[in-house]
C-alpha cells in the first residue's frame, strides 16, 4: 500500500512537525517538473551578485558568517529574551516575539477570510508604539544591529532607494522584529502579493520578496529548510485551508538549502520558496544543570524586503522593508 502523507508526517517526520499539524492530508499529486533556477544548492556569502541573486530566486541562501561577533549577539539576547511575548494571532503553534509582524494581522486560514474588520487600522496604530524600539536597544546594548543591516544593503544596491515601506503620514510600517520560533512551523511560503490580498496594502505591489535573519542565541536544532519551489497560483492547490501551510507534496522530489542558526550570522533567502522551520530541541539548562532541561528561544532580528518598480521615469526602483 502507498505511503500517505500522513503516514509520513508521524512516521519518519515526526519530529519535524508540530503536533497541530499532524491533520495534513495528501493531495494526491506533486508539482510538474522544473528546470531550477538556482546556481547553487549551498549557501554563499553576502555579496552584491548573491543578493540579486536571492531577490531573482537564483540563489538558494546566502550565510554572511559572524557579521556581529557572539558578545554582542548575546546581549541581545539577553536583554529581549524575557520580553518576548507570544504573536497577537497566528494559525498554528505559537510564536514569540519583541516589535510587531504584519503577518499577525493577515487573514492566514480559510476562516480568518471571513472575518475582515479594521486589521490594517489596527497594524499602524501598533507600529507607532514601536518608534524607538531599535534606538533603545541601541542604548542599552551598544550597536543598532538593525540599521547597520540597512545600511550594509543599502551599500550592495545604491541603484534603489532602499527605505522602510511607508504608505504615508501615520502609516509607516515595522521593521526589524525580535522573533523566536521554537516549535516547527509547516512548510510555508511569504508572498505579499497572495498572502495580504484581502486589504489594499503597499507590499501587495512587490515583485520581489526575500527575507533577513540575524541569528542571537545559540540553540541545538531550529534549522531552516529552503525548498526549490517558489509560489504561484498552483501552489494553492496544496494550500491548507485550517493554517497557513502547505501539503508536504508541493516540495516532493526538489532540492532543498539548509540554514543552521548560529549567533552573529546574517542570513537571506527567497521568502517567495517554500521553506520550513524545525523545532528547536531540549537541552540541560546552561545555568540550572544538568537536571533541568529547556528549549532556548530561537532569537532572530528579521525582515521583510521586496522591490517596487519605479514610480516614474528616471526614478530609482524601492526596495521596501517591513516585517
Amino acid at each position: 500500500m502507498a505511503t500517505t502523507v500522513h503516514q509520513q508526517i508521524t512516521s519518519s517526520n515526526s519530529n519535524v512537525y508540530h503536533e497541530s499539524y499532524l491533520h495534513f492530508k495528501g493531495v494526491g499529486k506533486t508539482l510538474p517538473a522544473h528546470e531550477s533556477t538556482w546556481k547553487t544548492l549551498d549557501d554563499v556569502p553576502l555579496t552584491r551578485e548573491a543578493f540579486l541573486d536571492v531577490l531573482e530566486g537564483r540563489t538558494p541562501v546566502i550565510c554572511e558568517r559572524g557579521f556581529i561577533n557572539k558578545e554582542l549577539a548575546h546581549k541581545y539576547e539577553e536583554e529581549l529574551s524575557p520580553k518576548l511575548s507570544p504573536y497577537l494571532h497566528v494559525a498554528g503553534p505559537d510564536l514569540f516575539k519583541v516589535g510587531i509582524a504584519q503577518f499577525e494581522f493577515q487573514a492566514q486560514s480559510a476562516e480568518d477570510f471571513q472575518k475582515r474588520s479594521d486589521e490594517k487600522e489596527r497594524y499602524f496604530n501598533e507600529v507607532r508604539k514601536l518608534e524607538t524600539l531599535h534606538s533603545d536597544l541601541a542604548a542599552k546594548t551598544g550597536t543598532n544591529v538593525w540599521a547597520l543591516i540597512m545600511a550594509k544593503i543599502a551599500s550592495l544596491v545604491p541603484e534603489y532607494e532602499v527605505i522602510v515601506a511607508n504608505e504615508g503620514p501615520s502609516k509607516k510600517y515595522f521593521s526589524g522584529i525580535f522573533r523566536a520560533i521554537n516549535e516547527s512551523t509547516p512548510i510555508h511560503c511569504d508572498w505579499s502579493p497572495y498572502d495580504s490580498l484581502t486589504e489594499d496594502w503597499l507590499i501587495n505591489k512587490i515583485t520581489r520578496q526575500a527575507v533577513f535573519n540575524l541569528y542571537l542565541s545559540p540553540v541545538k536544532g531550529g534549522r531552516t529548510v529552503v525548498h526549490d519551489v517558489q509560489w504561484t497560483e498552483e501552489s494553492l492547490d496544496f494550500r491548507d485551508p485550517s493554517s497557513y501551510g502547505y501539503s508536504p507534496e508541493i516540495v516532493q522530489g526538489r532540492n532543498n538549502c539548509t540554514i543552521h542558526p548560529s549567533p552573529g550570522d546574517l542570513c537571506f533567502f527567497n521568502s517567495r520558496n517554500m521553506h520550513q522551520v524545525f523545532p528547536v530541541e531540549v537541552e540541560p539548562h546552561p545555568e540550572l544543570g544538568g537536571a533541568v532541561e529547556w528549549r532556548r528561544p530561537r532569537l532572530t532580528l528579521s525582515s521583510f524586503m521586496g522591490l517596487l518598480p519605479p514610480e516614474t521615469s528616471g526614478a530609482k526602483p524601492r526596495l521596501i522593508f517591513w516585517s
